[in-house]
């Protein structure tokens, strides 16, 4: 029974203090389907970003007039540079950046939305006796930029969608 309470109790604490789960962002229900359009052929994001879109029940159409928004990938641009050397003259730390251009229109009320872009950058340390370790730090860091970018779209969805719901804006 203690614990039970326990339980009840610490629950209205994290929800009182408006803690929640990271990644929990909700869309506005008046998105209900999607289409894609993309120059790009980075299908690791597009992929991402259906999947991320899936979880929250939006649907995906190939004809854009059966969607209730657009959403164009224009660019994408993926940078690595050299940000330190070592005493030998050799890299040390590389840095990561990755931008994506889009832009978002509603269908039915035809507002185009100025385009956005997306951006995440990373530093990480480069091990030169250990190449392997450190080629599976830049596919874990990529990962995690894709991840932000996609939150960053999927903000700007819901920020669109919000002012599309709401007359007096």
């Amino acid at each position: 029974m203690l614990q039970k309470s326990l339980l009840v109790a610490i629950t209205l604490f994290v929800s009182a203090c408006g803690w929640q789960l990271r990644d929990q962002q909700l869309l506005i229900s008046s998105v209900d389907a999607i289409y894609f359009a993309s120059t790009e052929t980075n299908t690791d994001l597009i992929g991402d970003l259906k999947r991320a879109l899936d979880s929250y029940g939006v649907r995906f159409v190939d004809i854009q007039s059966e969607a209730t928004y657009s959403v164009s990938i224009v660019a994408v641009r993926e940078n690595i540079r050299t940000v330190s050397i070592n005493s030998s003259g050799r890299v040390a730390e590389y840095q990561l950046n990755e931008d994506v251009d889009f832009y978002i229109r509603s269908i039915p009320t035809n507002n185009m939305y100025p385009l956005t872009t997306a951006s995440s950058e990373r530093v990480y340390e480069f091990r030169e006796e250990d190449i392997l370790s450190s080629d599976n730090e830049e596919k874990r860091i990529r990962y995690e930029m894709r991840k932000d970018i996609v939150a960053q779209i999927l903000a700007r969805l819901g920020s669109v969608s919000t002012s599309n719901s709401n007359p007096d804006q």
